[in-house]
């Protein structure tokens, strides 16, 4: 769990969350106005792995348990709490290899290849999604711990919705084409194993 938590603290010092003003002001702000207080992180029970629950709209069930952690709510010092929008810039969780980068019912996914975590079969993806990709990222691209690699999508396909960041942990086998690796072979395969983003 030390990783996970060591990347919302990465998120929040990204996008300077922690200065109790919403992240759109910080342009007009001096720099010596910023600090680097922590922010504390909010869940719905819906946003979590597993979970069958909806945390938007009706509050009811998803069609299918959740096969990844939502990030979106935060609390400030001056117990202020915000939600992400569009502007918020999305960090690589470690060293990784871009595999794919897809469609998902919001916007794109990243699909990355965690470095050094492969056995001789099967290999661990990271999947960042509902999100708009840096421009210059392609496919074979390297990516280095805490790259900003995109920014989070506005959700203007579901306003329900609001804008978060999904994660997602996937073990696949290696010999699947990295244009395969989508939502589609994600969601339907009886060979993909997932892991609680949490906990890896």
């Amino acid at each position: 769990m030390s990783k996970f938590s060591d990347y919302l603290e990465a998120i929040s010092e990204i996008n300077d969350l922690g200065n109790g003003l919403h992240h759109d002001l910080l342009k007009e702000l001096p720099s010596s106005s910023a600090n680097s207080s922590k922010v504390q992180w909010l869940f719905h029970s819906g946003m979590l792995f597993s979970s069958s629950d909806k945390w938007w709209g009706d509050f009811g069930c998803r069609l299918s348990a959740h096969e990844g952690i939502d990030i979106t709510f935060y609390r400030t010092d001056q117990n202020k709490i915000f939600c992400f929008d569009d502007s918020i810039k999305v960090p690589a969780m470690d060293d990784g290899i871009i595999l794919n980068i897809c469609d998902d019912f919001l916007a794109k996914t990243l699909v990355i290849k965690c470095k050094d975590v492969t056995s001789s079969d099967r290999q661990i993806l990271f999947a960042y999604a509902h999100i708009s990709p840096e421009k210059n990222l392609k496919p074979g691209y390297n990516i280095k711990k805490n790259d900003v690699i995109a920014r989070v999508c506005n959700t203007y396909k579901n306003p329900q919705l609001p804008c978060h960041l999904h994660c997602s942990c996937f073990e696949v086998p290696k010999n699947l084409q990295p244009e395969h690796l989508s939502w589609k072979l994600f969601s339907q395969s009886t060979d993909i194993n997932l892991i609680n983003p949490v906990f890896i």
